[in-house]
């Protein structure tokens, strides 16, 4: 009988939902009132976002580095106790350039605490079961745009926002605590040794398949995400203009965020008996084939794509995080998710400015057709990396 996870592994997965819920998702519900109170337009609130966004892709290498030398446990909570401290620089807002400010604490703290960083304390804890306990984190993770939206919404309408950014402010302290304590206390063997010379990682001494595998998930994963990020924060809009129903929009656009969970759960079921990049090719054929279905005037065929958006995006999360362990042992992997980490946090930083520019100079009809082509390029660029053979020591299932 197979051992049961440690719990670690679940907290980590509570982080995830934590962090991308507070600092990323929350930003849907919270960008109107925000607006009023600073008065000024929700889009500008969104350039807010963008910078947050930006400023994680500019530091994702450093916080790699620092993954690998202090352990990810301890780089995540440094990362919640930083976004902490711009939610409450936000709550405390009295004009825009203020609120500006505090987007700073909250892309190095979302930098920190992120997906790259908990995969990399899965693979530092326990690198033999790195793609199951990957796969447990993203669980956790495919619900934090649901249960977010589901508690942000009662939150705001009886607190206002000041308190409720206070409070959140407080999840984040708390869960940083929690992730501190286990740092001092849990083994992380695949990091380097505090009393250890550095491992080098350097671009003129990597291998050729290692820069082939580098340049393929990060290119990939910069198209994927920036698609991503533009569909979902348009999905409501789509639905409100297709069905005039703000209510059942809303449902409708929650729906990819479970599937997500459904995802992770039959890749770990089944995922496990074959080579991660044959699941993630799979998966990547599941977005562009959503994306024609949702379009459709039949609501069984929009929650059909609605379900294969959530289930192949699910698959993918996991899959990027994994397979960059099939070409990076751990002592490395914090810094070589990083550098991969950086145009992929840019294409999700730019990628709601773009799909609502499209959105609204072309129209839906423009809108899709971007999409999907940006879909179907993440998914050709990514067949590269099957020509590559996994690092010295892996073996692919």
């Amino acid at each position: 009988m197979q051992k049961p996870l440690p719990v670690p592994v679940h907290t980590l997965g509570i982080s995830q939902i934590i962090a991308y819920g507070l600092m990323f998702y929350v930003f849907a519900q919270i960008k109107v009132p925000l607006a009023d109170m600073l008065e000024v337009a929700p889009a500008d609130i969104l350039i807010g976002l963008t910078i947050s966004l930006l400023i994680q892709a500019g530091i994702a290498p450093i916080v790699g580095a620092w993954v690998d030398h202090y352990g990810a446990l301890r780089v995540m909570a440094v990362g919640l106790i930083t976004g902490a401290l711009g939610m409450v620089i936000m709550a405390f807002s009295p004009v825009y350039w203020v609120f500006l400010l505090a987007m700073v604490p909250l892309g190095v703290g979302f930098s920190m605490s992120c997906y790259e960083v908990a995969f990399s304390a899965a693979v530092q804890m326990n690198e033999p079961a790195a793609r199951r306990n990957i796969s447990l984190i993203t669980f956790y993770g495919g619900v934090a745009s649901t249960l977010t939206w589901l508690s942000v919404a009662p939150l705001l309408a009886r607190f206002g926002l000041f308190y409720s950014l206070i409070f959140m402010a407080i999840l984040l302290v708390v869960m940083a605590l929690w992730l501190g304590r286990m740092g001092l206390k849990i083994a992380m063997p695949g990091r380097i040794a505090a009393d250890a010379p550095p491992i080098p990682f350097r671009w003129t001494e990597l291998t050729h398949n290692e820069k082939v595998a580098m340049v393929t998930l990060a290119s990939a994963s910069c198209l994927e995400y920036m698609s991503f990020a533009g569909i979902t924060l348009m999905l409501i809009h789509w639905y409100v203009e297709r069905f005039a129903d703000l209510g059942l929009a809303v449902i409708l656009a929650s729906i990819y965020g479970p599937f997500q969970v459904v995802g992770r759960v039959l890749e770990m079921r089944f995922g496990a008996r074959h080579d991660a990049r044959i699941t993630a090719m799979l998966a990547f054929a599941m977005v562009p084939m959503a994306l024609v279905l949702i379009q459709f005037p039949s609501l069984p065929m929009v929650v059909l794509g609605m379900a294969m958006f959530g289930m192949g995006h699910g698959v993918l999360t996991v899959s990027f995080g994994f397979i960059t362990n099939m070409y990076f042992r751990a002592a490395v992997y914090g810094r070589a998710k990083g550098w991969i980490t950086t145009p992929r946090a840019i294409g999700m930083a730019i990628g709601p400015s773009v799909a609502g520019f499209i959105y609204a100079t072309g129209g839906s009809g423009l809108f899709f057709v971007a999409m999907i082509v940006l879909a179907l390029l993440a998914w050709g660029v990514f067949f590269m990396i099957l020509t590559i053979r996994p690092r010295e020591g892996y073996e692919t299932p």
